[in-house]
């Protein structure tokens, strides 16, 4: 790495950091609060600690930009690329026109690293950064290298304050996308200037009230979208859908609410459990309609069956894991509906 290279501490400006709710109070990169006041799950408090969905923007015009890393644990996942697992990657370019441009990629045994994202000849015009944290790893410390005379100033602000929230299952936290930004969630995050919060807990997205009443917790919500379903059985999915929803609405009447039942398994027709398949979809498209039937218009169902399109078999690492081209997939199946219920939220806001 260069000598001459300034270290910052994103946790402090201008460096915004976005996809930690509670970040603000105990100033640390987790996806749920420290010290739950609710009573949430051992495994979903220590995946908590995985960072999916955290972002640090800021705008710069270094000649050299490089970063380094301390992790919390190694890559440890067959299915899963470590730069996926334990990566960072970096989109350069204004809102919405944010191209890829680089991943720090990870040793496969050890805890820390560094990486240079570019080294230009001479100063740039100011670039709008966004870099995404790991998916399936928790990150002690990441701090952001520039040449020393780099200018840093703050990212462009968002449409709103308002988040979008997701919670569900390894799906959902990013397994097994080949780098953070090919999770569905960090893809829409770049075609919808929002903050985005991934509250996807591996096998342990089950609805449990705790986590309902501490993700309800959560302010200025712009879109709560329920995507737990692949994580429970059909009696504990028929449980706790209604209640999880019910729990939330206490806090929040009027903010969409996006239910999504999961894209479909390889093993769903070889193991001939497409029965079982439908008869979860069924649930969450029926449970949709009885809550719009009682009044409730802002609850909307996105049927997974559909989100991977004709060739959904060649979409996973293994018959269940989105690979690269389902998580696109899937954020292009979501991009339409999340539009429209985000459009008139906003502006009835």
């Amino acid at each position: 790495m260069q000598k001459d290279i300034h270290w910052y501490n994103p946790k402090e400006g201008p460096f915004q950091l976005s996809g930690f709710a509670w970040f603000h109070k105990e100033g640390c990169y987790r996806r749920l609060p420290g010290l739950p006041e609710y009573e949430i799950p051992e495994r979903v408090n220590e995946l908590a600690n995985c960072t999916s969905g955290g972002q640090i923007r800021f705008r710069t015009d270094a000649s050299k930009l490089e970063i380094k890393v301390k992790l919390t644990g190694t890559a440890s996942m067959g299915h899963m690329a470590a730069s996926g697992q334990c990566g960072f990657d970096i989109y350069v370019g204004d809102p919405g026109r944010q191209q890829y441009f680089a991943t720090a990629i990870p040793p496969l045994y050890g805890r820390t690293y560094e990486s240079a994202i570019w080294d230009f000849d001479s100063r740039n015009d100011m670039r709008e950064v966004t870099i995404n944290f790991p998916l399936y790893q928790g990150v002690e410390e990441v701090l952001i290298g520039t040449n020393q005379n780099a200018l840093i100033k703050a990212p462009t602000p968002y449409q709103s304050d308002k988040r979008v929230i997701f919670y569900g299952t390894s799906i959902t936290q990013g397994g097994c996308a080949s780098r953070p930004g090919l999770s569905y969630t960090n893809i829409l995050s770049r075609r919808f200037h929002l903050e985005f919060m991934n509250l996807g807990f591996s096998g342990s997205g089950k609805g449990e009230h705790g986590v309902a009443l501490t993700i309800r917790e959560i302010e200025r919500p712009a879109c709560f979208v329920i995507d737990y379903e692949a994580n429970v059985t059909t009696e504990e999915y028929m449980m706790t859908l209604v209640p999880f929803i019910e729990t939330y609405r206490e806090y929040h009447p009027l903010v969409p609410i996006i239910v999504m039942s999961r894209i479909p398994y390889a093993q769903d027709v070889a193991l001939e459990r497409y029965e079982d398949y439908l008869e979860r979809r069924n649930h969450s498209k029926s449970t949709v309609e009885q809550f719009v039937q009682n009044g409730d218009q802002n609850v909307t169902f996105v049927d997974g069956s559909a989100l991977l399109g004709e060739n959904w078999h060649e979409c996973t690492v293994d018959g269940v894991h989105p690979n690269d081209l389902g998580f696109m997939k899937m954020a292009d199946g979501l991009e339409g509906t999340m539009e429209s219920v985000l459009q008139v939220f906003l502006n009835r806001e």
